[in-house]
């Protein structure tokens, strides 16, 4: 018998203005330091996922999004070079309340409104594969995060 597959889960949300850009955010810590990353994060123990992606964007940006207005628009499944392997659940939405800001400073440097057919240069890998999906309207994807010296591929 083989193993049983248990795995971190990420919410990520994808705040879409009219004009077609999406929010991301510039990293701080040290392992990402200046990357452009999607916001949101794990999902808590017993939280739904629409509930863990809304808890997220207010935590990062300090937005309200109500959970009835997000779109799961990719599911990804994530090999990271290291062999761990992680799903992400992927929303969107272009309805929410308040102006974001940068609500953690401490863990991101700026708020970056970046068009998703071109992401930024330095956005972190992962983040280029999902908004490479998103434009394609790719409702799933299994990514293999490169070594840093090689390109994201995907199955």
């Amino acid at each position: 018998m083989t193993d049983r597959y248990k795995s971190i889960v990420d919410v990520l949300v994808l705040l879409h203005r009219q004009d077609g850009r999406v929010l991301l955010l510039r990293r701080a810590e040290p392992r990402y330091a200046g990357q452009l990353t999607i916001v949101g994060g794990h999902l808590d123990r017993d939280e739904w996922f629409e509930d863990g992606a809304c808890r997220e964007v207010r935590e990062e940006v300090g937005v309200h999004v109500d959970p009835e207005d997000l779109w799961l628009c990719c599911t990804a499944h994530l090999l990271s070079p290291d062999g761990e392997r992680r799903l992400a659940l992927l929303f969107t939405t272009q309805t929410w309340s308040g102006e974001p800001f940068n609500a953690e400073p401490d863990r991101h440097t700026e708020l970056v409104w970046a068009e998703p057919g071109e992401p930024p240069l330095d956005a972190h890998p992962f983040t280029a594969a999902l908004l490479e999906h998103f434009v394609a309207g790719s409702p799933r994807a299994n990514i293999r995060m490169p070594a840093a010296d090689e390109e994201p591929k995907e199955s």
